[in-house]
């Protein structure tokens, strides 16, 4: 009996010994406890790494996007602190990165210091970008200001007169003259000179008795130069003469039509025939003619004029066009030249001694006509 106590008390023993063994490793292996004093600190005063709290600040960022970061206290100081009676402080801190100026506000709470960072309310207002400046081919090119003059009505005397002095010839299309360009501009100008006033003050008088007709206006130049270059610069002139009677005489711009036809219908040769300059036929190319459409669109015989001198104008008119004539338009200025020269001689009276001629030269011209058409592709 004795010995089975002693044995249990050994094996009590054991135990103990070996329990308190583990236990003091166990203990060994514990990280060692260190114990600070925590002295309080106002939430106001809070620094965060070595950021200085301010009240407003403003930044210049460039993205949009918003995080927020949750900042622990333990971050801040590498001691390890126990928990007291001090109430905790946290540290909550928004970094707004907006693509505008930004406010960043820091406002002291009663639990804890929150820096937050966010975009002010702004307005901004956008203006529309203006509407793009349209310009057309009736576009008024002078840049001179207005003169206004009063038109008096001209008597039919004087009109026939003026159409005298313009050299005016009756066609198919209406009474129509030319006016050469160095009478309207300067050179390779497309400005109307001042010098050009009583001469256009004489067609005013012309376009105010026929004030019912429409009126063409086409611009024309010799063959110097490329073909983009004299379109553009015929068109300009045309469009300034136009403006000059809208804006001086109060003419209807409606009622006017313009167009550049720069080298492709000459009523004079460019070059001699041995291929040497003209400069009489060039200057007599460079012009703007002017067509206004009677109501009837029939061959109007002027008083005292002579139909078969006018056909005879035409047809010379008809060969001097055939010689440059190369592009079916061209030769449909021929065709149409050779068609008023038939239409003058077939207005010859009879009682005219020029009648039997006209019969003559009517069927020639038929024939020429019939070969302009060919080339300009009607038949």
């Amino acid at each position: 009996m004795h010995l089975e106590i002693k044995r249990l008390q050994v094996a009590i023993a054991s135990s103990l010994l070996l329990i308190g063994t583990a236990c003091q490793n166990r203990y060994q292996d514990l990280p060692k406890v260190t114990t600070f004093e925590i002295v309080p600190v106002p939430v106001t005063q809070l620094e965060i790494a070595t950021v200085e709290q301010v009240t407003t600040s403003t930044f210049d960022v460039q993205s949009p996007t918003t995080t927020t970061t949750t900042v622990d206290p333990s971050i801040v100081s590498t001691t390890q602190t126990e928990q007291t009676a001090t109430p905790s402080s946290s540290t909550s801190v928004e970094t707004a990165t907006p693509s505008s100026s930004t406010s960043v506000e820091t406002t002291p709470q009663p639990s804890s210091a929150t820096t937050e960072t966010s975009p002010p309310a702004t307005s901004v207002q956008v203006e529309p970008p203006p509407e793009p400046t349209i310009v057309t081919s009736e576009e008024d090119p002078t840049d001179s200001t207005r003169i206004m003059v009063e038109t008096v009505l001209p008597t039919p005397t004087e009109v026939e007169q003026t159409l005298t002095e313009l050299n005016a010839e009756t066609t198919i299309e209406g009474i129509k003259f030319n006016l050469s360009d160095n009478i309207l501009f300067e050179f390779d100008k497309y400005h109307v000179r001042a010098a050009a006033k009583p001469t256009l003050e004489k067609v005013n008088q012309v376009l105010t008795h026929f004030k019912d007709a429409q009126v063409l206006i086409h611009g024309h130049t010799d063959s110097k130069g490329t073909d983009e270059y004299n379109i553009e610069l015929s068109q300009k002139r045309a469009a300034s003469v136009k403006y000059y009677f809208v804006n001086n005489f109060q003419a209807e711009p409606t009622r006017i039509q313009t167009k550049g036809l720069g080298k492709s219908q000459p009523i004079a040769p460019n070059t001699n025939p041995d291929g040497s300059d003209n400069p009489q036929g060039r200057e007599k190319n460079r012009r703007v003619e002017f067509t206004i459409q009677t109501e009837t669109r029939t061959v109007e015989i002027a008083p005292n004029s002579d139909p078969f001198g006018e056909a005879v104008k035409k047809a010379t008119s008809a060969a001097t066009l055939t010689q440059a004539a190369k592009t079916p338009e061209q030769w449909l200025q021929v065709a149409k030249q050779w068609q008023e020269a038939i239409a003058f001689l077939e207005a010859v009276p009879q009682t005219n001694a020029n009648h039997g001629m006209a019969q003559v030269k009517i069927v020639e011209y038929q024939k020429n006509l019939q070969y302009a058409q060919k080339n300009a592709g009607l038949i």
